[in-house]
């Protein structure tokens, strides 16, 4: 047996073979292993697995059998089910057009957040006020936020409450949340929120607040988003550890709503 046939015969039995292309440590020399002897001429034909060479005149057609013919002959081999296991050559070496080495994008790594606190305050179906509270703070700001409600006639109407921690859940032994993940969180609760008791105004107060809350870019003091008209200024924090930014939020409130402030 060649080594040709003694290919096709594990090819046939599905035993897949393995050749180095290198010598292996410890192994012997290699040889030249025998192979078949080209006996068609280019007028042979092929018929259910027998090929059958063109023989000159007044002799009998030689016939070679493929293994698997053989394999099947014995009693070894199922053909049917030898085909349909055994992969042609166009599949087991398809060929592939050249793909162009692209190289991984180096993705940036996660900005950390520090832990912050969202209070939320509605004012009838007027205002949703989203100050960014610093934790452990002991500071007045319902207080501050009742004298700007008043300064525009608003103190009467009926006031909701809510709160929003971040992270949502801390778990020390696992990495930090990042800012794209603080960012998903908060635009999500804020749209639910407006959507839940619509109103005319939001008021984006503090970073924490614009940074992560914001449903457009906040280039501007004043921006539209849906009808509503989202402004921001400084958090109820800051307001009260920086007494003359008050002065700056008074005027951007007068530019704002007129209304209520013409007789202030």
């Amino acid at each position: 047996m060649n080594e040709l046939q003694r290919a096709e015969y594990l090819s046939a039995l599905g035993i897949p073979s393995y050749m180095p292309r290198f010598v292996l440590p410890l192994a012997p020399e290699p040889r030249q292993a025998e192979l078949p002897v080209e006996r068609d001429s280019g007028l042979g034909t092929r018929d259910s697995g027998r090929e059958v060479s063109a023989a000159g005149p007044g002799s009998k057609p030689e016939v070679s059998t493929s293994p698997v013919t053989r394999l099947a002959d014995a009693g070894i081999l199922d053909v049917a089910t030898t085909e349909s296991r055994v992969p042609s050559p166009e599949s087991r070496n398809p060929v592939e057009p050249h793909k162009p080495a692209v190289s991984a994008a180096i993705q940036p790594k996660p900005v950390p957040v520090a832990p912050f606190v969202l209070s939320g305050w509605w004012l009838g179906g007027e205002l949703l006020a989203v100050d960014s509270r610093e934790p452990g703070a002991a500071l007045p700001v319902e207080s501050l936020l009742n004298n700007i409600a008043r300064a525009l006639n608003w103190h009467e109407l009926p006031r909701e409450q809510d709160r929003m921690r971040w992270p949502l859940a801390e778990n020390r032994f696992g990495p930090a949340a990042s800012a794209d993940q603080a960012r998903d969180t908060c635009t999500s609760w804020l749209e639910a929120a407006s959507a839940r008791r619509p109103v005319k105004s939001i008021w984006l107060m503090g970073r924490q607040a614009q940074d992560f809350c914001a449903p457009v870019a906040m280039t501007e003091a004043v921006h539209d988003w849906n009808g509503i008209r989202v402004i921001a200024m400084p958090s109820l924090s800051e307001l009260l550890q920086q007494p003359e930014r008050k002065r700056e939020l008074w005027q951007l409130l007068r530019r704002t709503y007129p209304e209520q402030t013409r007789a202030r």
